[in-house]
């Protein structure tokens, strides 16, 4: 099985695609690798369109010329068992990189990353999932390993607005408090590959009470997603690959960002009063504080 390095190199091009573009695209797509093999005029038979427009769509997606474009094609796409067993999820870094050439490229990297998050936002999506916040009376944030430490930080921003918060580390405990949760609470749930036993049984527990819960995850296909009333899946080099939360967990946060900015401006005086109590309440542990 082959990640599809197209898939991912032209996912924040689509929404501005028009037709015409979108009939390459879904081409490029399906050839896969073997787009390396084809040539302008062998695309343009394929398409039933000009090798003019072919050439100008890959300008259109980064590249000086169609010959470009193969080179970069064929050495992106590998084997997952052989990307798997790589030391770190960015394909074009190697030990011969200096260090700061390793702190470029994985800047770009979270940067491209960032930009293939904003091609695949839905505004409809954030805005069901505010809704179910809205009419929720506490929120929750549940997940497992490096998931729960996204939860954490994720419960630490929530913290400051109107809103009663929890976070629960502990499986067993997670199990126990789902089972006394409802249609009033709103819960998180964290999970990278999407295939966490454990939260998904959480999410069954909360499913059969009617919480409504909001997952974010890095895998589209999975009964997580399935039980979620809201999901958003983030897709990044390692999603194909591997099931730690490197790169991913910066998409993660930028979600979570998005619904608490506009969760604060949603009830601006509550959500303000939220956060002066709880500034002057952390007041007394800055140097030179007033102690209440």
């Amino acid at each position: 099985m082959s990640y599809n390095y197209l898939e991912k190199l032209l996912r924040p091009y689509i929404k501005s695609f028009n037709d015409t573009e979108k009939i390459i695209a879904d081409h490029f797509i399906k050839l896969g690798h073997d787009v390396v093999n084809k040539t302008l005029s062998n695309l343009a038979d394929d398409t039933g369109l000009s090798e003019a427009t072919i050439f100008k769509f890959v300008k259109k997606i980064g590249f000086d010329g169609f010959p470009n474009f193969k080179i970069s094609v064929a050495s992106n796409f590998q084997n997952i068992e052989e990307r798997k067993n790589e030391l770190t999820v960015f394909s074009d870094i190697s030990k011969e990189d200096s260090s700061y050439a390793i702190a470029q490229k994985l800047v770009y990297s979270n940067k491209l990353a960032l930009d293939n998050l904003i091609g695949s936002l839905d505004e409809e999506r954030i805005n069901q999932a505010l809704n179910l916040i809205y009419d929720s009376q506490t929120i929750h944030f549940f997940g497992q390993g490096a998931s729960s430490v996204i939860a954490l930080d994720s419960y630490h921003k929530f913290l400051r607005t109107r809103f009663l918060c929890n976070y629960i580390s502990d499986y067993h405990m997670q199990l126990s408090y789902a089972t006394k949760l409802g249609p009033n609470d709103c819960v998180f749930l964290f999970s990278h590959s999407g295939e966490t036993n454990e939260t998904i049984e959480v999410a069954r527990i909360l499913r059969n009470n009617q919480v409504n819960i909001i997952v974010l995850t890095g895998n589209h296909h999975t009964d997580l997603v399935k039980l979620s009333s809201i999901s958003f899946v983030v897709d990044s080099e390692e999603s194909a690959f591997q099931s730690e939360t490197l790169t991913s967990r910066i998409l993660y946060l930028t979600i979570i960002d998005i619904l608490y900015v506009a969760l604060m401006y949603h009830d601006e005086a509550k959500n303000k009063d939220s956060l002066e109590k709880i500034r002057k309440a952390l007041a007394v542990t800055k140097k030179g504080g007033t102690k209440r």
